[in-house]
């Protein structure tokens, strides 16, 4: 019986293979550590970061009632990025989800009362427009219809102040290459002055590109 045969570099982990109708194939394999060089070992990176509008503010409790404000996470010349997850955190009055602050959008809108026209969360990769959120979100509770996991801790911050995150882990890493106009975006609508603490964090990886 045959007995398959490789030819593997170890310094770069590739591999050829013969295939059934004699093509020579090249898969990427992982190496061991001790075979592969600390270059390639330490590659990629963490990455976490907020999205920041073109002041670099990480502040999302802003009035954008009148002209939309965008926060982003852009393409930069020497890295590429891999996004994988995305925190949305929060604190202030009216922000306990087991009551009717799930029907408002905490201190920015009454009992009950939704935002005007939302909150977008999307990403723009060559050109094309991929929504997060479906429809904008214009209440609390309207996160739970995209999130995979949130935390509520009631009276945290002061005696009337709350503390909630949202999670949001995305099926396949949104890649932002260098030097390109791709990003991923939040864009706030109304007025949210009135929110104490509004930050996004995105996570994942990168890699320096030289």
């Amino acid at each position: 019986m045959a007995m398959p045969t490789y030819i593997q570099d170890p310094s770069t982990g590739q591999r050829l293979q013969v295939s059934g109708d004699g093509a020579l194939r090249v898969e990427l394999v992982e190496g061991a550590a001790f075979e592969l060089p600390v270059q390639t070992l330490t590659r990629r990176k963490v990455l976490r970061d907020f999205l920041r509008d073109t002041s670099s503010s990480i502040n999302l409790n802003v009035d954008g009632s009148t002209t939309p404000i965008e926060f982003r996470e852009e393409a930069e010349i020497t890295r590429t990025k891999w996004i994988t997850s995305a925190r949305v955190l929060l604190n202030g009055i009216n922000l306990e989800m087991n009551s009717l602050d799930f029907r408002r959008f905490g201190q920015a809108t009454a009992t009950q009362t939704p935002l005007s026209n939302g909150l977008e969360f999307f990403v723009i990769q060559g050109g094309v427009q991929t929504n997060f959120f479906i429809d904008p979100i214009v209440r609390m509770g309207d996160f739970f219809d995209y999130a995979d996991d949130y935390l509520n801790i009631v009276n945290a911050v002061s005696a009337q102040s709350d503390f909630l995150y949202f999670d949001f882990r995305f099926e396949q890493p949104v890649v932002i290459p260098p030097s390109t106009t791709d990003r991923v975006v939040m864009r706030i609508n109304d007025d949210l002055t009135n929110i104490d603490l509004f930050h996004v964090i995105m996570r994942g990886y990168q890699e320096i590109v030289e």
